[in-house]
């Protein structure tokens, strides 16, 4: 046996021996898990949190089941947690107990996914005192009556809950010479703040700003709310208040101080994520908010490594206030599903969980407001910084738990539309306003929402079905009943077939199958976190929605299309230039060949953060470069994924795309490997020049190739989502939305999974379309050798 063979014995059996050893691995951890021997009670909880929190929990279950010795904690830390928790519904495994935010309640409770915790309640001896140790505006907080929040069953018990107050750094108030208002401040006397501060010299990193204002929708109605607006007027979602004058006043007071006077802190670029926490953290912003109790950990430090803010004193404001003085509350509760196979033992650990002990730790740590009064106003708590943590509880009286629709949909509209005027200063307050009140009282009018739809007869469609099955096998059987074959024949039929079975039954049940369940989910209403049993029949609806009333059909076709028109020609034609320059006979042409064609095996998530850091305004590598033109063009290099992404985003994402042209290229080097030698000999002795020869021989030799390729680019950028959902999340606005990132959030944001089958069955008939198209129109430039007459 030769050396190479016996390398290749031995790399296949390691191969094998990992294989087997998985198999092995995920086998015992199953049986570990499921030991029929282990007859103690399973329960599942699902959580969020960083390290801190994540070693709370885990202390309190070892305690639980220390004393608990017959119940068995499965815990599972998500840092997706809401896919997470998502896909544990949709496959019917929920967790028993999870953390539930407060807004999704109206939600889960619609889709019946939730446990009515008042029966359980009323069996503990002392059910009624329990309840009242905790503040009822939290309570109120998990209570659905099916159509309005803070009234009927209770869904969850808070475990955690804070106010919204601004963090402030006290020694830039104290160089501008203003003090720190403690007792509360108005938005006017905020702005005149803001300008001050950011009016001190800069320093070496570079200038001050006044503040940093985030305005994600729950914050931004607390800051409409201050001003006497809000989006809606109480609980009526369908009466819209986002245009009102306070409304209008607030948006006008976060858009003038971030982009006219310039004193409040506007994120970009891969800073954008922190919302100027890092720049409160290193000094350079005087207050940021509003924000809960959440960010206090990562102001004090959580120990020898991470000693906090140490530069400068650091304390807790009021939010400030116009009309009236307004804190939203946010709060966390844990929930149990309503699917639980054990609901005693599982409240049993929710009421441990949710007990003193815990919200003790929990208090400590600084994370949050325990929910349990008697714990809030302990020295577990008001000890410690931020100085005036009593101000959290103080704004309790002040606090109001925020209506939103369980829909959604308004989430997005709020960051499309308001976005568009705070977050890019492309249209004033009312216009955006204006835009926001039309799309959702449209979503409203939709007829998906205002019809009551027959469940889906999915016996029908199974009986249908398995008639279809049948005749296709009687066909095939009569078919194979008048052929007459052979023993041989026959023989070598069977193994034909049975070569061929592994494909066969992959397409049948991984492709065939799953299209012809979407075409038919594609005709029902289904939320896909509840059984396919729930599914109701809307007939072609989905399509008469995506057709004629949505709104980001056409959008988001159009920045799909602009994005292909930009990147199919452009991508090919890098390609061929490339392959052509690695067809050169150099030294050393391997090695280029290897190092363009590197950047392929990147990872999709993993180029994307690359290149939002390459393309980001202020520090990146692009605008670095094209900082010398544009100083002589008297302008600046592009915001190119924020500010300035209307004109430069798409163009971004096809500048991005060109860094893996290696893939195309290396087809394209070996077509040009297979072009007779010939061919380009006799056109040199007709004295053909460099470019004639081009158009004339490689061309057309390679023609088909270049078909091929523009099939699949074709194909490829209709289908473009992994790096416009990882650097922008089709934002600014919607500038950015690509229709497959469209068919995700209405899959998995959204949740109407029969409305995102529509949309598929759309794509696929337009690139099937489209691809019919070119291939229609190839006959009169590809080049076949083999069909020449």
């Amino acid at each position: 046996m030769t050396i190479t063979k016996a390398i290749r014995w031995l790399l296949a059996w390691a191969a094998a021996l990992v294989v087997a050893w998985s198999f092995f691995e995920v086998g015992l951890r199953l049986w570990r898990e499921h030991d029929p021997r282990d007859h103690r009670t399973p329960l599942v909880i699902l959580q969020w949190g960083d390290a801190s929190e994540e070693r709370i929990v885990t202390d309190l279950v070892a305690q639980y089941e220390s004393e608990h010795p017959d119940t068995k904690i499965m815990r599972i830390h998500a840092g997706d947690f809401g896919s997470k928790l998502n896909t544990m519904m949709a496959a019917g495994t929920p967790p028993d107990l999870f953390y539930m935010n407060y807004g999704d309640v109206p939600s889960f409770v619609r889709l019946k996914l939730l446990a009515n915790l008042d029966p359980y309640i009323a069996k503990l001896p002392d059910g009624k005192q329990w309840l009242d140790g905790y503040y009822p505006v939290l309570l109120d907080a998990f209570r659905y009556d099916g159509q309005m929040a803070g009234r009927g069953p209770l869904y969850g018990i808070p475990k955690d809950w804070t106010t919204m107050l601004m963090y402030v750094n006290c020694d830039l108030f104290k160089r501008a010479a203003i003090a720190v208002p403690y007792n509360g401040w108005t938005w006017d006397e905020f702005e005149a703040d803001c300008k001050k501060i950011s009016a001190l010299p800069p320093d070496a990193s570079g200038r001050f700003y006044g503040a940093a204002l985030n305005t994600w929708p729950g914050v931004l109605q607390n800051m409409l709310q201050c001003y006497g607006g809000d989006f809606f007027n109480g609980a009526d979602f369908r009466d819209v208040t986002v245009d009102s004058p306070g409304s209008i006043a607030a948006l006008s007071m976060i858009q003038r101080t971030r982009f006219i006077d310039k004193s409040v802190y506007q994120a970009s670029g891969p800073m954008a994520s922190n919302n100027g926490v890092q720049l409160f953290y290193t000094g350079k912003v005087a207050a940021i908010g509003p924000v809960g109790r959440w960010e206090t950990p990562h102001f004090r430090g959580t120990g020898p490594g991470d000693p906090g803010i140490t530069e400068f004193r650091w304390d807790v404001v009021p939010l400030p206030h116009e009309k009236r003085t307004v804190s939203d509350i946010a709060v966390v509760a844990w929930s149990m599903s309503a699917a639980t196979k054990h609901p005693q033992q599982a409240f049993d650990l929710l009421h441990f969980l949710t007990g003193p002990e815990g919200q003790k730790i929990m208090a400590r740590l600084g994370m949050a407001i325990p929910s349990l009064k008697a714990v809030a106003h302990s020295d577990a708590f008001l000890s410690g910084k931020p100085d005036h943590a009593q101000i959290f509880l103080d704004e309790l009286e002040h606090a109001q738990i925020s209506q939103i629709p369980a829909e959604r949909e308004f989430t997005q509209y709020v960051n499309d539309e308001l976005g568009a005027c705070i977050e890019l200063n492309q249209q004033s307050p009312a216009d955006a306003a204006k835009h926001l009140k039309e799309r959702w009282l449209g979503e409203m009018q939709s007829p998906l929402r205002n019809k009551d739809f027959p469940p889906m007869n999915w016996r029908l469609v199974g009986e249908v079905a398995l008639a279809a099955v049948l005749l296709f096998a009687a066909v095939a059987w009569a078919v194979s009943r008048r052929q007459k074959l052979g023993h041989l024949d026959q023989k070598m039929e069977r193994t034909g077939w049975l070569f061929i079975s592994p494909w066969v039954i992959g397409f049948l049940f991984l492709t065939l199958g799953p299209m012809v369940m979407s075409l038919l989910l594609s005709t029902t209403q289904w939320t896909a976190m509840s059984p396919m049993t729930t599914a109701r029949f809307v007939g072609l609806d989905n399509f008469r929605q995506l057709i004629a009333y949505d709104k980001e059909t056409v959008p988001s076709l159009r920045v799909t299309a602009y994005y292909a028109a930009l990147a199919v020609p452009l991508g090919q034609i890098a390609a061929l230039a490339v392959a052509m320059l690695m067809n050169t006979k150099v030294r050393g042409i391997s090695t280029f060949r290897t190092i363009y064609y590197l950047p392929t095996l990147v990872g999709g998530v993993t180029m994307a953060a690359i290149w939002e850091w390459l393309l980001d305004k202020d520090y990146g590598l692009i605008n670095h470069l094209l900082a010398p033109l544009a100083h002589r063009l008297h302008t600046t290099p592009p915001d190119w994924l924020h500010q300035d992404a209307a004109r430069w985003a798409i163009p971004a994402f096809v500048l991005m795309s060109l860094w893996t042209v290696g893939g195309g290229m290396l087809t394209y080097l070996a077509a040009l490997k297979n072009v007779p030698a010939s061919l380009y000999e006799a056109a040199r002795i007709d004295g053909a020049s460099a470019i004639r020869q081009f158009l004339a021989v490689t061309v057309p030799m390679i023609s088909p190739l270049i078909f091929f390729n523009l099939i699949m680019a074709i194909i490829g950028s209709f289908q473009i989502f992994a790096q416009v959902y990882v650097m922008t999340g089709g934002g600014p606005g919607d500038t950015t939305l690509v229709y497959v990132l469209y068919l995700y959030r209405q899959a998995f944001e959204f949740h109407n999974m029969g409305y995102a089958s529509a949309m598929a069955w759309v794509l696929f008939i337009l690139v099937l379309l489209l691809t019919g198209f070119v291939i229609r129109g190839s006959r009169r430039w590809v080049y076949y050798e083999g069909l020449k007459a």
